[in-house]
C-alpha cells in the first residue's frame, strides 16, 4: 500500500517538475502528520531526486506547553534523521494587535515571513510546504465564500516561485494510513478540532455534510473543476498579458493604461486588467473585492473624465484617454514661497529650481527646463507656488491672456499632475509655468543689461 502512495507523490513531483537536481529544499516542519510525512518522503527519495534537505520549525507560542512539546518533537526527529533544523519563535498576539488581524491571519503571515527569511539565510533554492489534496478543497470553499474570482477558485498552486507543494495529490487519509503502516510518530494539534476556525469548520463539518447529504464524491468533483479552471486560466492570462503590453506603460512607480483600448476589451479582460494593475502597484498581497472592481470598471468604460478612485492607498485617475494608477502620496498643501534673487530651492522634494544673474544668455532658449528674463522688467519679490483658481498669463509669443487651466487642458497635461507643477510669478503676474511655458513678460531684447536665468532639474531619488 505504501509503495502506491510513494509512487503517486514522486510521479506528481516529476510530472510537474517541482524539483530539480541540485536543489536545497527547506521543509516547513510543524510536527503534524502532513509535514512529518513530507520530510520522510523527501528524505527517502533525496538521492533519486538529487537534493539536499534542511528544515525549519516556527513556534507560534499559542498553545502553551503543547507548543513547546511540538518544538521538542521536531528537534528530536531531525536529530534522528540527521537533517539540519532551524527553530524560530514568534509573538503572534502582539503582531495580531499591531496589525489588527485575526489570529489565523497573524500566525500565517509571521510563519511565511519567517520561513522565507530562513530559506534566504540557508541558501535554499526551494521551500516545501505540506499542503494536501484536502487543504486544496478547503481553500476552494474559503475563497468561494469570500467572493473570490477565478484565480481564487484555483485553490493552492503546485508551485509559486521557489515554493512547492508536493503533497497536493495526496489525501489526509492516505497520509495517516502511510504513517500508521510505517509506525512514524507525529504530533496532533488539538486546535485543528476547534470549529470556531473557518478552515476547521469546513474540514470537520461542511465537507462531511455535503458528502453525506449531496454528493459523496464532492472532493474529486471540485478537484476536476480546479484542473479545468487552471487550464482556462493559462489561456486568459496569456490574453491579458498581451493586452497589457499593448495598453500599459510605467512612469516611476506609477502605471499608465490606455483607456480607449481598455473600453474595447471583453468584460472578463477588463476586470483582470484592473486587478493586475492594482496588484502591480499595491503589491500581490493586496486585493480588490468584486464591488470595487465593478465600480471602477464601469467608470472606466463610461465617458466621464476627471474621476478619482482610491482603494487601499492606491489611486486610479481617469482622464479622457488615459488611466493613471499610483500609490497615494499625501502632499502638504504647498503655500507660496517668497524667494530672493539669486536662489536655489527644492520643490516637493522632486525638483531643484535655481536662479542666477548673467550678463547674457548662456544656453539654448528653446530648452524647456530653462527660461531667461530681462531682470530690469521683473517686479520683486518672486513667488514660487502652484496654480490658483483664476490664474491667467500671456504665453510667450502671444498677445492675449490665457487661463492657466485652459493652457493645461490644451497642452494635454493630465489633471492629476496639474497641482504638482511649480509656477514662478513676480509681484504683478506669472513669469513661468516651470518646465512648460514662459510668459511674454520680461523678454530679452537688445537693450537688456542683466539676464535672469531660471532652471529646473529633477532630484535623483
Amino acid at each position: 500500500m505504501h509503495e502506491k502512495t510513494e509512487k503517486k507523490i514522486i510521479d506528481f513531483i516529476e510530472g510537474f517538475q517541482l524539483i530539480e537536481k541540485g536543489d536545497k529544499i527547506l521543509v516547513a516542519l510543524s510536527g503534524g502528520p502532513d509535514s512529518v510525512f513530507l520530510l520522510h518522503i523527501l528524505n527517502l527519495f533525496s538521492k533519486r531526486l538529487g537534493v539536499k534537505l534542511s528544515s525549519c520549525h516556527i513556534n507560534h507560542n499559542l498553545r502553551g506547553e503543547n507548543s513547546n512539546a511540538d518544538e521538542r518533537f521536531v528537534k528530536a526527529l531531525c536529530v534522528e534523521m540527521d537533517i539540519p533544523l532551524t527553530v524560530q519563535n514568534e509573538d503572534v498576539p502582539s503582531f495580531r494587535k499591531e496589525k489588527n488581524l485575526s489570529l489565523e491571519d497573524a500566525a500565517r503571515r509571521l510563519r511565511l515571513s519567517a520561513i522565507w527569511d530562513i530559506a534566504a539565510t540557508e541558501h535554499c533554492t526551494k521551500i516545501a510546504l505540506g499542503h494536501t489534496f484536502d487543504d486544496n478543497i478547503e481553500t476552494f470553499f474559503l475563497n468561494l465564500f469570500r467572493g473570490s474570482g477565478r484565480e481564487g477558485l484555483l485553490g493552492i498552486s503546485r508551485r509559486r516561485g521557489i515554493v512547492i507543494r508536493p503533497l497536493l495529490s495526496i489525501s489526509k487519509k492516505e497520509i495517516l494510513s502511510y504513517l500508521k503502516e510505517k509506525e512514524i510518530d507525529y504530533r496532533i494539534d488539538v486546535s485543528n478540532w476547534e470549529t470556531l476556525y473557518r478552515r476547521n469548520f469546513i474540514r470537520r463539518e461542511l465537507v462531511p455534510l455535503i458528502e453525506k447529504r449531496l454528493d459523496k464524491d464532492v472532493k474529486n468533483n471540485i478537484s476536476h473543476l480546479i484542473e479545468i479552471l487552471s487550464c482556462e486560466e493559462e489561456m486568459i492570462s496569456e490574453i491579458v498579458e498581451g493586452e497589457k503590453k499593448k495598453s500599459e506603460g510605467k512612469s516611476g512607480g506609477s502605471l499608465l493604461m490606455n483607456r480607449i483600448l481598455f473600453r474595447k476589451q471583453k468584460v472578463a479582460v477588463q476586470r483582470r486588467l484592473i486587478i493586475e494593475a492594482f496588484e502591480d502597484v499595491a503589491g500581490k498581497e493586496m486585493h480588490l473585492n468584486y464591488r470595487e472592481v465593478e465600480s471602477l470598471r464601469k467608470a472606466i468604460d463610461g465617458s466621464s473624465s476627471g474621476l478619482r478612485f482610491s482603494f487601499a492607498k492606491v489611486i486610479f485617475f481617469l482622464s479622457s484617454d488615459t488611466i493613471l494608477v499610483k500609490k497615494e502620496k499625501v502632499f502638504s498643501s504647498f503655500e507660496q514661497q517668497e524667494i530672493e534673487i539669486p536662489f536655489k530651492v527644492k520643490f516637493r522634494n522632486r525638483w531643484i529650481i535655481e536662479a542666477s544673474i548673467l550678463e547674457s544668455i548662456d544656453g539654448d532658449i528653446t530648452e524647456p527646463s530653462c527660461a531667461y528674463f530681462d531682470l530690469e522688467e521683473i517686479h520683486p519679490p518672486l513667488l514660487l507656488r502652484t496654480k490658483c483658481n483664476g490664474d491667467r498669463f500671456i504665453p510667450f509669443g502671444m498677445n492675449g491672456e490665457k487661463k492657466v487651466k485652459d493652457y493645461f487642458v490644451d497642452s494635454k497635461i493630465p489633471f492629476w499632475n496639474r497641482n504638482e507643477i511649480p509656477i514662478i510669478s513676480d509681484k504683478q503676474s506669472i513669469l513661468w509655468i516651470v518646465g512648460l511655458r514662459r510668459s511674454n513678460k520680461a523678454k530679452i531684447t537688445e537693450s537688456t543689461k542683466r539676464v535672469l536665468k531660471i532652471e529646473k532639474r529633477e532630484i535623483d531619488l
